[in-house]
């Protein structure tokens, strides 16, 4: 199967400040050793843009509508189906609704009718296939990546070197059943990287005694 990989990659022009780690998966936020390379407040950030505009999209995109809302380092990426163009573009104007700092969108949802259950257990499983991959690999972390799929279609996100993105690219692109990958990662240099993935402990406030 021939892949196609669609880079689309902005640069990344100040360093992120370093923080108390912690992960997003989907719905579920906790508490975890892994590294991060988004600041604590902006992990907190997104998660608040996934919910408050997911519901905007609920309340407002009745009928056949069927979107979803991905968030990384305050960048969305809009998935899914929508009856016409006109709902198309409305999720996207649902954005300015939420009043939470949107830095970019990516509006990836296709006028057409609403993907098959079959193919959402499909994406779900191609999914947990691709982050798997990742998490084995060498060259690229797999906590340093959001894995989004929709009808066979691999978007990833995170905060990544150029090369910790082709490796990831060629990963989800070699998965068996991914038909695309879209690649939506900032890109920032090797050393703003090690100083983003330096150890989190000092930078933890310390508790005096009395």
């Amino acid at each position: 199967m021939k892949f196609k990989t669609i880079l689309t990659a902005a640069l990344l022009a100040v360093s992120l400040p370093g923080c108390i780690p912690l992960v997003a998966t989907g719905a579920a936020v906790g508490v975890t050793s892994t590294i991060d390379r988004r600041s604590y407040g902006t992990q907190i950030e997104d998660s608040t843009i996934e919910t408050r505009l997911s519901n905007q999209i609920s309340a407002n995109l009745i009928g056949a509508a069927r979107a979803s809302v991905t968030s990384y380092n305050r960048i969305v990426l809009l998935t899914g189906q929508v009856p016409n163009e006109d709902s198309k573009t409305r999720a996207g104007q649902l954005i300015s609704a939420i009043q939470n700092p949107v830095r970019g969108v990516h509006n990836e949802i296709v006028v057409g009718p609403n993907v098959s259950v079959a193919t959402q257990t499909s994406d779900t499983y191609l999914t947990s296939a691709v982050k798997t991959r990742l998490l084995g690999a060498n060259g690229v972390s797999g906590n340093q990546l959001k894995v989004v799929t929709e009808n066979s279609v691999v978007y990833l996100m995170g905060i990544l070197t150029q090369s910790e993105a082709n490796i990831a690219s060629n990963i989800a692109a070699t998965t068996s059943g991914v038909v695309r990958v879209v690649m939506l990662a900032e890109i920032i240099s090797p050393a703003q990287a090690k100083q983003l993935d330096a150890p989190q402990q000092n930078a933890q406030p310390t508790q005096q005694q009395p």
